[in-house]
């Protein structure tokens, strides 16, 4: 189907549709109005009559009544009229029995001003308006009134409505048909230059002199055909740089493809060196990785070239920064030669956000172009990425490692302490509870032959109860000690360090800001756990003499240091990556405990100055209450 057509078909459905619409909206304001406005009349019809109605009803009058209902049937709206009195009998309009439906069809209740209810009937619709008599009487007034006039009403101005939208859809047809011809004329003659132009006919413009859009469009499409044979030699030149942008993609893609975050490092960064020689049609290379802060590169890996004649083995880009890696400034270009042959260096440095971690050399015979330097810059930052990566998915690995180890030893101690607990209430306090039960037997026995002895029977039993509560009372003590809950963190952590066993007298110093404000009951609690342990271990392996605890609040952060004068131990990092059941899984939970809720735990130890954990727990600012002292 040709343009104008198209053009003309939309103009007419348009039309056509918005004037259905306009058709149906209408029709249903005017519907809406209409029946609010009769409405209106009918209810205030009804409070007049009510008004007439209402002296001689409440005087008896109800011949009176009748006849003003009887006069309003002369009305043809007016379908029945009828009027419940006080006494429950009905007065009405109608020619036979009142029905007790209708009558109950639409009653009023207290506090309504007017109801109104339609229903249909054998004379049409009806609406039925029932006001009070007199408010606050249980007299109501009931008028049915036709609908079937408004309907009628609808009806004639819906035929109009539909008249005048026809000849608009008419009339608009044939301006829509002169229009879509008028449009598609001057894009028939470009459709017709356009299919020359795609036989490489580019000789011939379009005559099109109209002062509007479309000869707008004549003008640029003649300019277009100028400039378009200058722009099929740049497409075979961009064409060519696409090429070098494809080749570029797909080393950076090879390279992706190697990494395997549980593979070794040295592998990883091996294939995707193969990856950037073989893709970039490079000679050799090798890369140098620092082996961290402050210490020498060594060289990794080197591929199709020996390790012998790698020109330099320490890293040359350390000092380099991130600002100067976004510049390009960090590419090095020297020139080696091997075998009576020269070939160019390109130092590429690898790094992760603002760190260098080393370089990556590669070997050319031929001199790379920009293109080439930007893509291998950005394999530099994702060699980068990726031994970040495998350095964090170890990390993970061991740090998984030492959760589940800490978990198996909670469970174990859970099982150990509710064995210590069972066997406490065994053999002390059940014990306790069966000699105080056969006590009170006996005094029972004695109360009624020896009234003294009796009563001291009975004040063994209260020494008796007295002493399991005692006992009850230290094993739930050991569990959660109260003085955490009553008093706060360093007086329970001095109770604690008072009641241990040491192995040598104790002497406990305490110093810090706390007051009687509390913290944050979680980091509370996490503060006690891990002294509990510095303390437990203190007190097995220490041998000090003195107990040095100290907490203090900060703005932003609590910290806890203890610390013992006994022979300490040697502290080193890796004497977590010990073989399984060697493990120091007490300090693993502290550390734990301390990473959870986003602190962390430093540990210092040697033989002659004792050992030192300091805890350090970050604090939201309405968890911490110590500023108020």
């Amino acid at each position: 189907m040709k343009l104008g057509k198209k053009i003309s078909w939309v103009m007419v459905m348009i039309i056509t549709v918005f004037g259905l619409l306009t058709v149906l909206i209408i029709n249903y304001v005017i519907a809406d109005a209409l029946r609010e406005s009769v409405q209106d009349k009918e209810v205030s019809l009804a409070k007049v009559v009510a008004s007439n109605l209402a002296n001689p009803a409440l005087s008896g009058n109800y011949l009176t009544v009748q006849r003003t209902l009887e006069g309003l049937s002369e009305d043809r709206q007016l379908v029945y009229a009828y009027l419940i009195l006080p006494d429950g009998n009905v007065l009405h309009t109608l020619k036979k029995t009142i029905s007790n439906e209708l009558v109950e069809l639409n009653r009023l209740t207290p506090g309504e001003p007017y109801s109104l209810e339609s229903f249909m009937s054998n004379e049409g619709r009806v609406q039925d308006v029932g006001v009070f008599l007199i408010e606050g009487l249980e007299s109501e007034l009931h008028i049915g009134f036709k609908e079937d006039y408004i309907q009628a009403t609808l009806e004639r101005v819906f035929g109009t409505i539909v008249l005048i939208t026809l000849l608009g859809v008419t009339l608009g047809s044939l301006a829509a048909g002169a229009l879509g011809k008028y449009l598609s004329s001057p894009i028939e003659k470009l459709t017709k230059i356009t299919r020359k132009i795609t036989y490489g006919e580019l000789n011939h413009r379009v005559d099109i002199t109209s002062k509007d859009e479309v000869g707008e469009l004549a003008q640029s499409f003649n300019r277009m055909l100028v400039v378009l044979d200058d722009s099929m030699s740049k497409l075979k030149l961009s064409e060519e740089e696409q090429r070098i942008k494809n080749r570029e993609l797909s080393a950076l893609n090879r390279v992706a493809e190697t990494v395997r975050l549980e593979r070794d490092v040295n592998v990883i960064l091996r294939d995707a060196l193969i990856q950037v020689i073989e893709n970039l049609d490079l000679n050799a290379g090798w890369i140098n990785l620092r082996l961290g802060e402050g210490k020498e590169s060594r060289s990794i890996i080197g591929v199709r070239i020996d390790e012998r004649e790698i020109p330099c083995q320490e890293c040359k880009f350390c000092d380099c920064d991130l600002l100067n890696i976004e510049k390009g400034q960090c590419l090095s270009k020297e020139s080696l030669e091997i075998n009576n042959k020269s070939f160019q260096v390109t130092g590429v440095p690898i790094y992760v956000n603002d760190r260098v971690l080393g370089a990556m050399h590669l070997l050319s015979d031929q001199e790379l172009i920009p293109a080439d330097l930007a893509t291998l810059q950005t394999i530099g930052g994702q060699l980068g990425t990726v031994i970040e990566n495998v350095n964090l998915w170890r990390e993970l690995k061991v740090r998984e490692e030492r959760v589940r180890q800490l978990l198996e030893k909670v469970i174990v101690a859970q099982e150990d302490e509710r064995k210590r607990i069972a066997r406490e209430l065994h053999d002390e306090t059940s014990q306790s509870l069966a000699a105080l039960a056969m006590r009170l037997k006996v005094s029972m026995g004695w109360i009624h032959k020896d009234t003294r002895k009796a009563e001291a029977l009975l004040e063994e039993s209260k020494d008796e109860a007295v002493r399991i509560m005692r006992e009850l009372h230290n094993i739930v003590f050991h569990l959660r000690p109260t003085l955490l809950d009553d008093l706060g963190l360093i007086p329970a952590l001095r109770w604690l360090a008072e009641s241990r066993d040491w192995k040598e007298p104790l002497e406990v110093d305490v110093q810090g800001n706390w007051s009687k404000e509390r913290i944050d009951p979680q980091v509370e609690t996490t503060l006690y756990r891990i002294g509990q342990e510095a303390i437990t271990n203190a007190a097995k392996y220490s041998q000090a003499t003195h107990l040095f605890i100290e907490f203090k609040v900060e703005e932003t952060k609590a910290i806890l240091k203890i610390q013992d004068n006994g022979k300490g131990f040697i502290w080193d990092e890796n004497m977590f990556e010990l073989e399984q059941g060697k493990k120091p899984l007490g300090l693993v939970g502290m550390m734990e405990r301390a990473s959870l809720i986003g602190g962390r735990l430093e540990i210092h130890s040697d033989v002659k100055h004792g050992t030192t954990v300091e805890a350090v727990i970050p604090l939201k600012r309405e968890d911490n209450h110590y500023g108020k002292n």
